[in-house]
């Protein structure tokens, strides 16, 4: 759900003023496509949560097959920073509708704040790969919860997310390993209670 709500989020968007627009070519943007942004911004905020469940979920089994191991742990925090840029990228939006009908605010402050936007891909593009690199090494050892090739495939996408000019093809292919790994976690059967047996009383003759 969390990769839908991106993918729809960037495309209510569309295309935003450039870093070299004006300040009152900015103020005209979002002043006339105020609706389109605020929904695109409530979308990706939205996904910020299901992004969330989801790398709880994936922390859950990768920790039942690597109870002593620190990668599940560093997985998760990379999905909680990859939230935080998306619900900053969010804050960021919001201010530049709200203030878009404010005359007393200068075409600098569009401009400052609208560079800030579109190069505000950092945190959530680092996050997502520290997410896809730490549960892919972990897979990739154990075969479990995800198999192996899952494993390598999260290693690659992982370490393609920091190299320039790729990252932004891995952090579109990372769509489609979240929602394989999500099927994958969802279809996997719970691991079987174990039954309880009784304590023999020490004081019975």
């Amino acid at each position: 759900m969390a990769v839908v709500l991106i993918a729809v989020a960037f495309g209510v968007g569309g295309d935003t003023p450039g870093v070299g627009d004006s300040g009152q070519q900015i103020r005209m943007f979002f002043h006339e496509h105020d609706t389109q942004q605020t929904i695109s911004l409530y979308l990706l905020f939205v996904a910020g949560v299901f992004l969330i469940f989801f790398a709880g979920t994936l922390r859950h089994h990768l920790a039942e097959a690597d109870r002593h191991g620190w990668l599940p742990q560093v997985a998760f925090a990379g999905a909680i920073l990859s939230t935080g840029g998306f619900w900053i990228a969010s804050g960021v939006t919001l201010a530049l509708v709200d203030v878009s009908d404010k005359p007393q605010v200068a075409g600098a402050a569009f401009q400052a704040m609208n560079a800030v936007a579109n190069d505000l891909f950092i945190p959530f593009v680092g996050g997502i790969g520290i997410m896809l690199l730490a549960a892919g090494l972990d897979a990739a050892r154990t075969g479990i919860p995800l198999p192996r090739w899952m494993g390598w495939a999260g290693i690659v996408l992982g370490v393609l997310m920091f190299i320039p000019w790729v990252s932004f093809f891995a952090f579109l292919v990372s769509g489609l390993w979240i929602i394989i790994a999500s099927v994958l976690l969802a279809r996997r059967p719970s691991a079987p209670i174990a039954p309880t047996v009784p304590t023999p009383n020490a004081s019975a003759p």
